[in-house]
């Protein structure tokens, strides 16, 4: 069990005034010790430490440095309790996992470090030295060196066929041929006819040795001349070749491929018509020519309509666009029916289809450029104001998280326990319940206007209230003044109204001022006294 530890809560006094809310969570430098060896106390009672040091058997158990690095200090955790919660309980399973690791960890190694020595001991068996294993070992090595001597007799006469084998350029034009078939040595055709008969082992083991030399010989020349070959087409491989060319390669073969594809689709109509027109009978032919026509009749009667309402439209723009400016009527001696018929010749007249072009080009054309400039400009007024407004809304937004005026001073009509209340209301009053959506920027600096209007209006009568008190403190003290001079049988206003004086006339009358200041002195001691001191002034029970 953890022994108890008692700890002082003493906060240190330098703590800022940004961290009180933290006061309680921060410790002094003893408070922190007492807290972390109690901690080490209670976990080292669910843990087992190795013992080591005989010099200082609890070095490990006592620090808390073990707890922190545990290392091979913790043998083992004992089981825990089901109280222990929180982080202490997660510090003591991942140690008890570290534990377990280490032990496996080492049981690993255990296990290797035996089947090392195991294989180790066959091999020192073999060490021991036998003079058999000797003698072997010798004519081993004495077999090797023969078989070098004749590898290096190979190799000589290899590089002496090579030198006289030298290969020349008209050996790449037959390389094809001989890379297909090699010719076999004539020693081996010989042999397959049987004309060696007569030969012993010796020669021909002799002349096969040769036959295989020659043959190595020729593999070799054939190998350098395929190097060759290689060399001389590597340089045209690696060349860069320009994107110029790449360009008109691929353009060269996307003509061919499209030449292709088209006579292809062309070959194919070409079967296609040739087939549908084999099926079809001459009555079917006759009524796709006469539907066909009668199609082409239609169509030229609506585009003749068309036509027709074109005109129209345009003759009727010209009527209306035209300014009305007619002169005044002079009287004639013609009749009204000559009159009638010149004006409407005129009016036609005037109507023709180059005036309604130039009125539509001098005109209607400005006016659609003008309009096209002024639904631009305001699609980027429009742009530019919502964008702002999004500023000016973000900021207010910011503001009012910040602000302390405004969870003070809300407006009443948008609290949620006033929101029926408001709407009694506007139902009395007849307000129409389908209102707008109301704007949140105006939301926000109605709340703003409304928060410092409160906020003034509760500032100024804080000021009157404080003036007031101030007022009455200052009636009380004169009051008190006049109850103190009433007491002293002075009187308060000569004695403001002589220090009005002074002040005003030491500056002027420097030489008048003691006359003033004795006669006020012989006025003051004239006039009756009163108070509680009245009778003191050095006469009582003196009689003459």
């Amino acid at each position: 069990m953890a022994q108890s530890v008692e700890l002082t809560h003493a906060t240190p006094t330098h703590i800022p005034s940004i961290a009180e809310p933290l006061a309680p969570y921060i410790k002094s430098r003893q408070d922190a010790l007492l807290i972390r060896q109690a901690l080490t106390i209670y976990l080292r009672s669910h843990i087992e430490f190795a013992e080591n040091n005989t010099e200082h058997p609890e070095c490990h158990s006592q620090s808390h440095l073990s707890l922190s690095v545990p290392h091979e200090a913790v043998v083992d955790v004992k089981r825990l309790p089901s109280e222990l919660t929180g982080l202490r309980r997660q510090y003591l399973e991942a140690l008890q996992s570290n534990v377990a690791a280490r032990r496996e960890y080492q049981s690993v190694v255990e296990k290797v470090t035996s089947v090392g020595r195991e294989r180790s001991k066959p091999r020192a068996e073999n060490l021991a030295v036998d003079s058999s294993a000797e003698l072997q070992e010798y004519l081993r090595l004495l077999r090797d060196r023969r078989r070098h001597a004749k590898l290096q007799v190979f190799q000589h006469y290899i590089k002496e066929l090579k030198q006289r084998d030298t290969p020349k350029p008209a050996d790449l034009e037959d390389s094809g041929i001989h890379y297909q078939q090699l010719a076999p040595p004539p020693e081996i055709e010989v042999t397959r006819h049987g004309s060696t008969t007569g030969l012993t082992v010796e020669e021909q083991m002799h002349n096969l040795e040769k036959a295989v030399i020659r043959a190595k010989a020729q593999l070799e020349r054939e190998k350098g001349l395929l190097e060759e070959l290689q060399a001389q087409q590597a340089p045209v491989e690696a060349q860069d070749i320009s994107r110029a060319v790449k360009g008109v390669a691929l353009q060269r073969t996307r003509n061919e491929l499209v030449r292709w594809v088209e006579e292809k689709l062309v070959s194919a109509g070409n079967n296609e018509n040739r087939s549908a027109s084999r099926d079809f009978h001459s009555e079917d032919m006759d009524e796709s020519v006469r539907l066909l026509g009668e199609k082409k009749a239609h169509i030229a009667q609506q585009y003749a309509a068309y036509a027709d309402a074109r005109k129209r439209l345009l003759d009727a723009a010209s009527r209306a666009c035209q300014p009305v400016t007619l002169p005044a009527a002079k009287p004639s001696s013609r009749p009204t029916s000559l009159v009638q018929g010149k004006n409407a010749s005129e009016g036609t007249q005037s109507l023709d289809a180059l005036g309604v072009l130039t009125f539509a080009s001098d005109v209607l054309q400005p006016l659609a450029r003008s309009q096209r400039a002024l639904a631009l400009q305001k699609f980027y007024l429009s742009g530019m104001l919502a964008k702002e407004k999004a500023t000016t809304l973000r900021i207010l937004s910011r503001l009012r998280d910040e602000s302390h005026l405004l969870p003070e001073y809300p407006i009443l009509a948008r609290q949620p326990r006033f929101k029926h209340a408001t709407a009694t209301l506007a139902s009395h009053q007849g307000t129409s319940t389908e209102s707008a959506k109301p704007d949140q920027l105006v939301d926000l600096a109605e709340a703003w206007a409304s928060a410092s209007d409160a906020a003034g209006m509760t500032e100024q009568e804080y000021v009157e209230y404080r003036l007031e008190e101030g007022i009455e403190t200052a009636q009380d003290a004169q009051q008190a003044l006049e109850d103190v001079y009433g007491i002293l049988n002075q009187n308060l206003e000569d004695t403001l109204r002589d220090r009005q004086g002074e002040s005003g006339e030491d500056s002027m009358w420097p030489s008048g001022a003691r006359l003033t200041r004795s006669r006020a002195r012989m006025q003051q001691s004239q006039q009756p006294a009163k108070g509680p001191w009245s009778g003191l002034h050095g006469q009582v029970a003196v009689r003459r």
